[in-house]
Order: C-alpha cells, then structure tokens, then sequence
C-alpha cells in the first residue's frame, strides 16, 4: 500500500485526485484466491479515483472488499498479477 501512494504521490506527480465509491454488492462465501481465506459474507464495491498528474489524467478502477474479521471491519483488494 506505502508503494502504491509514493508511485503516485512521488514518481507521477500527482496533487490532487477525486474518487467515487459505488453501490455495494453483497457478496456470499468470497475469497482472494483459491488458497486464501473464506469470508462467509463480504461487500464488493467498485472504486474508482481520478488522477491529476504531470502527464495528465488518469482513471483507476477497481473492486474493493469489505469484510468483518475478528470483529473488525477490513478493506481488501485483488493485489494478485496476472
């Protein structure tokens, strides 16, 4: 997460941005990956931010997920390379 931002912050340049976080999805027995941990139930949740940057603007779009472990709430995202 700490490289995500300094790729933005630092190396594009970027001074402001602007998100907007869509309408959740519940989201029965989801997992990262095959391997990973089950969640019973969590929400997806589709994000999307807008970069201002040195070399213009930028859309990222990407499904965020919301799930209750050990009794708090967590935000995970796919971070998985394809």
């Amino acid at each position: 997460m700490q490289n995500r931002s300094h790729v933005f912050l630092q190396h594009m340049d970027v001074e402001s941005f602007q998100y907007d976080v869509g309408r959740s999805k519940n989201v029965k027995n989801w997992k990262l990956d095959k391997s990973g941990r089950l969640h019973k139930t969590a929400y997806e949740i589709p994000v999307t931010q807008v970069f201002n940057s040195r070399y213009g603007m930028f859309t990222l779009k990407q499904n965020c997920y919301v799930v209750k472990e050990k009794g708090e709430w967590r935000i995970l995202w796919d971070y998985r390379f394809e």
